[in-house]
Formats: C-alpha cells, sequence, structure tokens
C-alpha cells in the first residue's frame, strides 16, 4: 500500500490536477480512482475523564463534516503511515536549564520510532536553523541533537516566524505518504514580534518577519500537525509571575500559549513535563501522534480555489450504543480545523 499511497498521498490538504489519484476503500486495500480533490486528515481519540487513547475503531467509527456536511469516508488507515517529524529544540535563555534533558529525551526516542520513519533536527529562537535535513539514520539526527544541547542564544523566541520556517521544513519531507508532525520541545514562552524586540532581541532574525496571519496562512495550508512537549525552568516561573506585576514583561518572554494554540489549529497533542519525566512523556508524545486515524474524503461539494473548509470528525451514534460506558461528552476527537481549498 505504501507503494501506491507515494502516487498519490502526501498529506496535504488537497489536489487540484484533474486526474488526481484518490482512494476508495475503507477498511480493504485501496483501488484507484481519478477525481478531481481528496482531502486526507489525521484525528486523534481519546476519553476525556482518563486521558486514555480509544483504540480499535474502523472508518465505519468516524463520521466527517466538511462545513457542516457529511462526507463519505473512502480511505481509513490506523499507524500504517510513516512519520516525518521536525524536532525543534528551544535555545532561548529560559529553557537553557533544562535544554539537556529535552536533548536526551529527544535522542532516546529516536531509538524507538520505526525504521521507515525519518526526523529533521532544528534549533529556535527569533529564528530557526536546520542542523539536520530529513533522514533515517538515527546516528545523524542524535548526533544534531547533542550538537543542539550545547548550543545557545541571546534572542528571544518569536514563534510565528519560527512556526512559519519549521512548516516550509516539514513540507520538504522525504518518505512519500508521510504523515508530517512538528515536536516543539520547548517551556512554552514567546515574545511580541515587531521593529523594537526585533532590535532588543531579535539580532538574528530575518530582516522581514513573517507575520502570525501569514505564519497560520502557511500552516493550514499544509498537512502539518504541530504537537509540542513544554518544561517550564525556574527561569520561565520567575518570568510568567512578573507577568502579573509588569504587563510589559512578555518583551522578556512571559507570554504564553502561542504554541498551543498552533496545535489546536492542527489537533496535535501538548504534554506538560517536568526534568525527572520528559522521557516518559516524550514517549507519550509520540504514542499520540502515531495512534492517530487516517481519514480521506472526496468532498461532495466544489468550492472555489482559496475558500477555507472547516472541518468536523466524531464517532458515530451507533459506537455509543455499542459502548454504553461512553458517553459522548466523554470522548474527545482531535483533528484539524479545516483547509484551504
Amino acid at each position: 500500500m505504501r507503494i501506491f499511497l507515494s502516487l498519490f498521498l502526501l498529506l496535504a490538504s488537497r489536489y487540484t490536477s484533474a486526474q488526481a489519484p484518490q482512494l476508495s476503500s475503507s477498511d480493504d486495500a485501496p483501488v484507484f480512482r481519478v477525481s478531481t480533490q481528496f482531502v486526507v486528515l489525521d484525528a486523534l481519540v481519546e476519553n476525556k475523564k482518563t486521558g486514555g487513547l480509544i483504540g480499535t475503531l474502523g472508518s465505519r467509527d468516524f463520521q466527517v463534516f466538511e462545513d457542516g456536511i457529511q462526507q463519505p469516508v473512502s480511505y481509513f488507515s490506523h499507524d500504517q503511515l510513516p512519520l516525518s517529524v521536525v524536532f525543534l529544540l528551544d535555545l532561548t535563555d529560559t529553557v537553557r536549564p533544562i535544554l539537556k534533558p529535552l536533548a536526551e529525551a529527544a535522542r532516546e526516542i529516536l531509538g524507538h520510532l520505526k525504521p521507515q520513519d525519518e526526523t529533521a533536527i532544528m534549533v529556535f529562537s527569533s529564528r530557526t536553523e536546520l542542523l539536520q535535513d530529513f533522514t533515517t539514520d538515527r546516528a545523524i539526527a542524535a548526533a544534531a541533537v547533542e550538537k543542539a544541547s550545547d548550543m545557545k542564544s541571546g534572542d528571544g523566541t518569536f514563534i510565528h516566524e519560527d512556526m512559519y520556517e519549521a512548516v516550509d521544513q516539514a513540507m520538504k519531507s522525504t518518505v512519500p505518504g508521510s504523515r508530517r508532525v512538528l515536536i516543539w520541545l520547548t517551556d512554552g514562552t514567546a515574545n511580541l514580534e515587531n521593529s523594537f524586540t526585533q532590535k532588543v532581541i531579535g539580532k538574528h532574525a530575518p530582516a522581514q518577519l513573517h507575520t502570525k496571519e501569514q505564519a497560520t496562512n502557511e500552516l493550514l495550508h499544509s498537512a502539518v500537525v504541530v504537537s509540542a512537549l513544554i518544561d517550564r525552568s525556574a527561569k520561565t516561573d520567575a518570568l510568567i509571575a512578573a507577568a502579573d506585576v509588569n504587563p510589559f514583561s512578555f518583551i522578556t518572554g512571559a507570554r504564553i500559549g502561542d504554541v498551543k494554540k498552533y496545535a489546536e489549529m492542527t489537533g496535535g497533542p501538548v504534554l506538560n513535563t517536568s526534568k525527572k519525566e520528559v522521557a516518559a512523556r516524550l514517549a507519550s508524545l509520540i504514542e499520540q501522534i502515531r495512534d492517530r486515524y487516517t481519514l480521506g474524503y472526496k468532498p461532495t461539494k466544489s468550492k472555489p480555489d482559496g475558500t477555507f473548509c472547516k472541518l468536523q470528525v466524531e464517532l458515530v451514534p451507533d459506537f455509543y450504543k455499542a459502548h454504553p460506558d461512553l458517553k459522548q461528552s466523554a470522548v474527545v476527537v482531535r483533528t484539524r480545523r479545516g483547509y484551504y481549498r
């Protein structure tokens, strides 16, 4: 199936060629069809009360809505597609005390990836830097992570610029049909991005910064999933506490929540951690990424290019009838909010 997927599935949000192929089978082997558009999305299903993942689901357990209209699911898979993972390590001052444990966890998790999974290693502050392009060679990737653990930056975090550049890197994956994922290893803080902060804490940033709108647009035009492992150091806590007293302290790095908002756009997991459990929490994050279900459909209604289409994924009512111990309010289905045609 992987060979077939390489012909058509780059996990982008859509295909515009008049001869773009489409999968037409759900649980059986896919067969070749011709269509003008095919949408592919990932979904994570979890029990809200326990936080545990709900597995062993089939295509008939899902219903997909585009702009409120139910779509026929014609492709379904679970943990069959390889991963293209970009690890992004935060080099800013507040993360420096916890960078080594974050890097060690990243090196450890490389050994748990499947042979066909590929990884790229980046670092970030006011901009990103690619240390290792996509590779399936774990030793090369580990060496890049080790290098990152000894780096530091005097700049702040310009998350919108970083996100734009990271999505661009994720789209350069070399494994056909892979699921593209960004994993941010960070304390979750960010700075304002403007001409003033660029002079003070963005000396290595690009001359022309990408805006939040541009980064969001880049992300929603891709099928990249954003996720993050957040570990707050004592310096982080001090800056966040200072923000309660001085609203302008965000200039030095106390604004939080931006990475999480980007993750919510794509339905990606965000986990908090501490030094003692960072490796286990990163392993859990990878597990959640891998346990996402992949669904595909051909939209029933044609819309002009450039139209933003809202997505919603739910479990069918029959699922809850068959599992009376699970109420609909206790189940969360995480997926991307939408895509651009």
